[in-house]
């Protein structure tokens, strides 16, 4: 008698072949499993079976020659009808199931069949764990609870399969990513650098062999001024897990350098140990591209710059009224021609200080000073660019001594040029009757030169980029206030060549306030940098 298809047989049949076990070879775990089910029943045939859609197909048969029978004369397609209980038949011949079944009437001779059906976590039933016998026979209590517990061994060994085979998958995958990747990968180990793995693009980046690559650490294919700044990632990523965008030169095996930006995160090996995985992307296109585009602003900034001075120049002459007056709609266009011309200048200005800065051809005349007679030359040269706003300019200090000179090293004309950013910004973009207060507070030995405004301030989403070239907060406003978006950007690398540090605090609707802090150099032991730097 044919056995009745179970209520999930699409499901079940799905899960199955997902499985991808069907006509695979023999394994020895499965084999083992079988045998000792035999051994424990006392039976001379053991079977792991699968029930397929039309056949069952045995992963494991011991005792019998077979490797699949059909599906119709099946016993196991019985069993797993129930998936909780066991199937006994003792007597085939006595039960009218299976009593004209060929495997019973024929060569196989069949009378004994127990089987143990093998069920997934999700209720399907694939197939049974079943001994047999050619003899009638009856199993004790012992022998059925061992069946049952083989049988779900049978599950977990075909559950760790596809894991495995899931496992390998994604390790093949990723093996495949890894080898393919157009960008270089490398572990190392945190304490020493010292290489424990790499992709083939690390190998072609660098020109070294992999045999020369283990016998390397990052620090001999790093230019050593980068010593200093790789430390500081590396206690970075030790304490955050992560570090980069980071920008740097690897030396080729050549001795050229490559221009290189990396990513890096931390992991920890099975033994504890801490490594890094680091992505390295080959940025020297993108190098070429800017140097390209560097030298291009910088030609036609040369070009302009000389012919901007006379139109600029020849304007200022007639708005002036020394030439004679004018009429009132030929006087406004022409006021409207001078700020616009003044505007490129400055932006012309601002991008050959930016080329000098990146060619590294800007001179540092770093010498010790009081820094109060510089902030109050910036605040009187700015006064009259802030009357015209109708807003007023204010210092305040802050000092533990107020009559010893606050004494800094610094270039005067280089921080004059960061002072009148801050001031001019902040005057823009304060409200008519404004007032922007310039505040030197003494912070141990340290000065920090604070800008404070009552503008609109920085939004959140702006924050990260506002000492990004052609960057300003409010591209709109910024356009009628006037303004290049390089003026912070150059601020920014000014401070930092003069040994300070800078940044704002804001809260959007409540003002921006702009600062710069400098080492104290009241004494000198004080003065940490050498002059004409």
């Amino acid at each position: 008698m044919n056995a009745a298809l179970p209520y999930n047989e699409l499901q079940r049949l799905a899960h199955l072949h997902a499985l991808n076990i069907l006509d695979s070879g023999r394994e020895q775990s499965f084999d083992d499993i079988a045998c000792l089910a035999m051994s424990l029943c006392r039976t001379p045939i053991a079977v792991v079976s699968l029930i397929d859609s039309d056949r069952q197909w045995f992963k494991s048969c011991v005792g019998l020659h077979a490797t699949e029978t059909s599906r119709d004369v099946s016993f196991c397609a019985h069993a797993i009808l129930r998936p909780d209980d066991l199937l006994v038949v003792e007597d085939a011949t006595q039960d009218p199931r299976f009593r004209d079944n060929p495997l019973v009437l024929g060569d196989e001779h069949i009378r004994f069949y127990a089987g143990a059906p093998l069920v997934s976590a999700e209720g399907h039933a694939f197939g049974t764990l079943c001994v047999i016998d050619r003899v009638p026979r009856r199993l004790d209590q012992l022998q059925l609870n061992s069946l049952q517990l083989l049988a779900r061994q049978v599950m977990q060994l075909l559950q760790l399969r596809e894991a495995n085979q899931a496992l390998q998958l994604s390790q093949q995958k990723l093996l495949t990513l890894y080898n393919q990747a157009p960008v270089a990968i490398i572990l190392n180990h945190l304490d020493d650098g010292r290489f424990i793995e790499f992709n083939p693009e690390f190998v072609r980046l660098i020109g070294y062999s992999a045999e020369e690559i283990l016998r390397l650490t990052t620090a001999d294919i790093t230019p050593s001024e980068y010593a200093e700044e790789d430390q500081h990632k590396l206690q970075r990523v030790a304490a955050t897990g992560r570090y980069g965008p980071y920008e740097k030169h690897y030396i080729h095996k050549d001795g050229s350098l490559i221009p290189v930006l990396l990513n890096g995160v931390l992991i920890e090996a099975p033994d504890g140990e801490q490594q890094v995985w680091t992505f390295i992307q080959d940025i020297s296109e993108r190098k070429r591209a800017e140097q390209i585009k560097n030298d291009f602003v910088s030609a036609v900034s040369h070009e302009l710059r000389t012919p901007l001075t006379s139109i600029s120049g020849a304007l200022g002459l007639l708005v002036s009224g020394k030439l004679g007056s004018l009429p009132e709609k030929m006087d406004s266009m022409l006021t409207i021609a001078h700020k616009n011309a003044l505007r490129l200048s400055q932006l012309i200005n601002d991008l050959l200080d930016m080329e000098k800065l990146i060619a590294g051809k800007m001179g540092f005349d770093l010498k010790r000073q009081p820094l109060v007679p510089i902030i109050e030359q910036s605040l009187e040269s700015n006064k009259a660019y802030a009357d015209s706003f109708d807003v007023s300019l204010s210092l305040h200090i802050c000092a533990d001594e107020q009559d010893i000179p606050l004494m800094v090293a610094i270039d005067a004309h280089r921080l004059q040029q960061v002072l009148a950013n801050f001031i001019s910004n902040a005057v823009k973009f304060s409200p008519p009757h404004g007032q922007v207060e310039v505040h030197l507070i003494q912070q141990l030995r340290e000065i920090k030169i604070a800008v404070i405004d009552q503008g609109p301030g920085i939004s959140d989403e702006f924050r990260e980029h506002l000492f990004q070239k052609f960057t300003q907060a409010d591209s709109s406003a910024s356009r009628q206030r006037g303004g290049t978006g390089l003026g912070l950007a150059i601020s920014k690398t000014f401070v930092e060549r003069m040994n300070g540090r800078i940044g704002f605090d804001s809260v959007p609707g409540q003002g921006a306030t702009f600062f710069a802090i400098f080492p104290l150099a009241n004494r000198a032991s004080d003065l940490s940098v050498t002059p004409n730097h």
